[in-house]
């Protein structure tokens, strides 16, 4: 009796184990599946972020500039926003060429953002 109750302890914990090192690996793979990408209306500040930066590029790009000049100013951009740096930069360097091409119609700050999915319509 004491040994088949040993025995199934020991497979319950075994298979435990097994379950335990399975869930651990399917989070790792889903931490480094999302490595890197931006969280789309899921962080709080992604939207205003994006937001502040469209806003900023409006004020300093003229009506002709060139898709050379959009990329530079996109690329200084994000200095000036604080603790939202890092993720600025994520929106910007995933959405350059769309944003060069959003910056350079007439659309306003929110429907940029909304346009490329970190804004909510």
């Amino acid at each position: 009796m004491l040994r088949s109750i040993i025995l199934i302890t020991l497979l319950i914990s075994s298979v435990c184990a097994l379950q335990w090192d399975m869930h651990k690996e399917e989070s790792r793979n889903e931490l480094e599946e999302s490595s890197g990408e931006i969280p789309t209306e899921q962080l709080p500040g992604v939207c205003w972020a994006c937001k502040w930066a469209m806003k900023k590029l409006k004020r300093r790009i003229s009506n002709g500039a060139t898709p050379d000049d959009i990329k530079q100013k996109l690329g200084t951009v994000c200095d000036e926003i604080g603790f939202l740096k890092s993720l600025c930069r994520k929106i910007v360097n995933k959405y350059t060429d769309t944003l060069v091409e959003e910056l350079s119609t007439t659309d306003d700050p929110r429907t940029i953002c909304i346009n490329i999915t970190v804004c909510k319509k």
